[in-house]
């Protein structure tokens, strides 16, 4: 019997970074609630972000933000997850390389309650505050951020094309650089991960791993998918995702359906 029901967000449960749920999958997790099966939404993006989506289901669900270097249920922090201090120098020295020869890369660095950037692009700006409502701190210099970090990203609206294997050429033997959509890279902090977060949750409810199942489309999904008993990709994913995958899916939804 499944209990614990896993799925990213963006390019999986949502398109097109949606800013609200639709209400067939509001239904629907309400529905697997009642039969006392866990939903939890794993995602990339900010924790505050992701609660903000679900908070009108009425009841706590478990949240896995920032790829899993935050886990939180009813306000509790079950795990977290940090990126060294010289990973993130090394990050950003990278970053303003990657600026002079293509003349882009917006950069977060995310911290528990903000992202922080120094981007003055508009069109970032605008994509982050009003598509995307994220809470973002602007700052002339990311060298000067003193607080842990729980992840960074970058994003080139030009697509990934470059920026996956130039970070993946100069730092992917000291991080984890993944795709997380369609014109985002994210550096996977440490032992914090998507699969890893699962597994405290399946620890802390008690679930055992044949007992969970999951749905993923991107690189930063492939350890959730590897961590559940049951594993889902997009039909649109990325092929190292369907490689980690049981089965190919158009959408989460009936899946979830049939388990009601």
């Amino acid at each position: 019997m499944i209990k614990l029901v896993a799925s990213d967000l963006d390019g999986t449960l949502l398109h097109n970074y949606q800013q609200t749920v639709p209400k067939e999958i509001y239904d629907t997790i309400k529905a697997l609630h009642e039969k006392g099966i866990i939903f939890t939404a794993a995602s990339g993006r900010q924790y505050a972000n992701i609660r903000r989506l679900f908070a009108p289901l009425g009841f706590d669900i478990p949240y896995i933000a920032e790829n899993g270097s935050m886990c939180v249920y009813k306000e509790e922090v079950l795990a977290t997850g940090l990126t060294p201090s010289k990973t993130i120098r090394h990050i950003l020295d990278a970053l303003m390389e990657y600026r002079k020869i293509y003349h882009t890369g917006h950069c977060i660095l995310s911290v528990k309650d903000t992202y922080y950037s120094d981007s003055t692009d508009e069109r970032f700006i605008d994509y982050m505050e009003n598509d995307m409502h994220n809470i973002v701190t602007y700052v002339p210099d990311l060298y000067a951020i003193k607080e842990p970090i729980i992840k960074a990203a970058i994003c080139d609206f030009g697509g990934t094309k470059n920026l996956e294997p130039f970070f993946h050429k100069r730092i992917g033997d000291e991080i984890r650089v993944v795709t997380s959509a369609d014109h985002w890279i994210d550096f996977i902090a440490p032992n914090a991960n998507k699969g890893t977060a699962l597994k405290v949750l399946m620890e802390k409810f008690g679930i055992k791993k044949e007992e969970c199942i999951c749905f993923g489309d991107q690189q930063n999904d492939i350890e959730m998918l590897k961590a559940a008993g049951t594993a889902y990709v997009m039909a649109t994913g990325h092929p190292l995702a369907k490689k980690a995958a049981d089965y190919v899916v158009e959408s989460p939804l009936p899946v979830m359906q049939g388990l009601l």
